[in-house]
C-alpha cells in the first residue's frame, strides 16, 4: 500500500511540474514591405534623369518560432541603375528613405540611412543601418535590425538583396493551455484522495 501512495504522489508531482512549466508553442510571424523607389541619387543635375537610381521591390516571407531567437529574413531584392549623373558629380552622399514594414498585420514605418560613392568609372551604393524598430504582441515582441548591405555598379543595373534580422523575444510569463490545466487539476485531486484514503485507515 505504501508502494501505490508514493507511486500515486511521485505521478501528482510530475502532473504539478508539467503544468508549471512553460508551454513551448509555435508563434507564427508573416512579415511584408511594401518596397521603395530612390532617383538621382548623387545626381548634379547635368547627368541622365533618375541615375543613379536604387529601388528595392516589395516582398513577403512567413515562418514558424517556437522560442526567443532570431533570424534573418529578406526585405527587398534590390535593383541598382548606374549611368552619367554629370561632370564633377564624384563625390559621397548621404540619404535616407523609408518603407513600410507589416508583421503580423501590424505596420509601421521602417526608417532607412544610406550613402552613394560616385566614382569615374564606377558607383556604390550602400544601406548602413536603420532606426530601431519593436513589434509588440501577446505573447512576444520583435526587433528588427536591418543587415547593412553594399553593392557596386558600372554602366546598367546590378541586383542584390536587403536582408533584416529579426530577434524575437518571448513574454516571460506564457500562460498554461487549458489541457496543460487539465492535467495539474486531476494531478491535485489524486493527491487530495490519498490523503482522505489515509485519513480513514488511521481513524479505523
Amino acid at each position: 500500500m505504501r508502494m501505490l501512495t508514493k507511486t500515486g504522489l511521485s505521478v501528482a508531482i510530475l502532473l504539478v511540474a508539467i503544468g508549471m512549466a512553460p508551454v513551448a508553442k509555435a508563434d507564427p510571424i508573416t512579415i511584408s514591405t511594401g518596397g521603395f523607389s530612390l532617383t538621382n541619387l548623387g545626381n548634379d543635375g547635368g547627368g541622365a534623369s533618375g541615375l543613379d537610381g536604387l529601388v528595392g521591390a516589395a516582398t513577403s516571407y512567413s515562418r514558424d518560432v517556437t522560442g526567443p531567437g532570431s533570424f534573418i529574413a529578406l526585405l527587398n531584392p534590390l535593383s541598382f541603375e548606374v549611368g552619367f549623373t554629370g561632370i564633377g558629380s564624384e563625390g559621397t552622399y548621404t540619404f535616407n528613405f523609408s518603407q513600410p514594414l507589416t508583421i503580423n498585420g501590424v505596420t509601421q514605418t521602417l526608417n532607412l540611412f544610406g550613402s552613394i560613392t560616385i566614382r569615374t568609372t564606377f558607383d556604390t551604393v550602400r544601406i548602413l543601418s536603420s532606426a530601431p524598430l519593436t513589434f509588440n504582441f501577446d505573447t512576444f515582441s520583435v526587433d528588427v535590425k536591418v543587415v547593412p548591405k553594399t553593392i557596386h555598379g558600372w554602366d546598367g543595373i546590378s541586383c542584390n538583396v536587403l536582408n533584416a534580422r529579426f530577434i524575437v523575444r518571448q513574454d516571460c510569463n506564457p500562460v498554461p493551455e487549458p489541457a496543460t490545466l487539465s492535467l495539474l487539476g486531476i494531478g491535485l485531486a489524486g493527491i487530495a484522495a490519498k490523503l482522505r484514503q489515509r485519513r480513514k485507515k488511521r481513524m479505523v
